[in-house]
């Protein structure tokens, strides 16, 4: 597998993830789930910082 492989893969993994956390979101009351609405924000906030990073380094090794 080449290094630009390996960094689609993760990235469409982080895609995902991402997508999970926003319908989970979606689903959630805030007025009775707010502490977790919350841990998911800061799980996304984690994941866009991951993506950011494999971004930078793909565009390193284009």
């Amino acid at each position: 597998m080449e290094l630009q492989d390996t960094i689609w893969r993760l990235l469409e993994s982080l895609a995902e993830q991402k997508r999970m956390l926003t319908e989970a979101q979606t689903e959630l009351d805030p007025k009775v789930h707010g502490d977790l609405i919350s841990a998911i924000n800061q799980c996304e906030q984690l994941t866009n910082t991951q993506q950011n990073v494999l971004n930078r380094i793909r565009r390193r090794y284009e």
